[in-house]
């Protein structure tokens, strides 16, 4: 009996341990998946839909990937993160401008993104510190009663005939993650983390997704 008690407790933990695994599964490094499975997000986290972000449509008829992240820092200190140069050389040296409107803006991407390695233009908006716009890049700060804030990051998907649009969004979607994640780890810690990865988001689903 005692045998049969043990044996029963292992498979009760081992179909939990099954169930939290499939739960969470997108937050481990994951290699090819099997035919017809997608990782989901795990479930009553509020945080999750900020971080991974989501894809909309305009009123035009393009669409963008939009990312809503709860920040603990007030719009001030983000904007500042951002907007000085001398901050922004550290942790993300390949977006360059000069703080003003009108200004011209530079922005490098990396080794890794299969887009244009260099994409230039004029501020359509610099509005300390509540909204920036760089390009097809838009990025808004809304204060919060908690003395933090609510930062909204926007761009357009330029899709091109060399991938499908899923391919091409998630692509888009795992480099802005890691942008914004280096950004909350410079105001968290004040470090620039240079080395971190894009996350797969072939891994994960996102709300509107192609």
């Amino acid at each position: 009996f005692a045998m049969r008690g043990t044996a029963f407790r292992l498979a009760k933990f081992q179909n939990t341990m099954m169930q939290w695994y499939d739960d969470f599964a997108c937050y481990v490094p994951c290699g090819p998946l099997k035919e017809g499975r997608r990782m989901s997000v795990a479930p009553n986290m509020e945080h999750v839909p900020d971080t991974h972000g989501r894809v909309e449509r305009r009123d035009d008829g393009h669409m963008l990937v939009v990312f809503e992240r709860p920040l603990r820092h007030e719009p001030a200190k983000v904007w500042a993160a951002i907007a000085e140069p001398e901050q922004r050389a550290v942790w993300c040296s390949g977006i360059r401008f000069e703080p003003m409107p009108g200004a011209r803006y530079d922005i490098w991407f990396g080794d890794e993104c299969d887009g244009p390695s260099h994409v230039s233009g004029t501020l359509g908006a610099f509005e300390p510190p509540r909204k920036l716009a760089l390009g097809s890049i838009d990025i808004q700060l809304t204060p919060t009663a908690d003395d933090g804030c609510v930062l909204r990051f926007a761009d357009v998907l330029w899709f091109d005939a060399k991938r499908s649009r899923t391919a091409f969004a998630n692509a888009v979607l795992g480099g802005w993650h890691q942008f914004l994640d280096r950004w909350e780890i410079w105001l968290d810690e004040g470090r620039a983390d240079l080395r971190l990865k894009e996350p797969d988001y072939a891994c994960i689903d996102v709300p509107g997704r192609p």
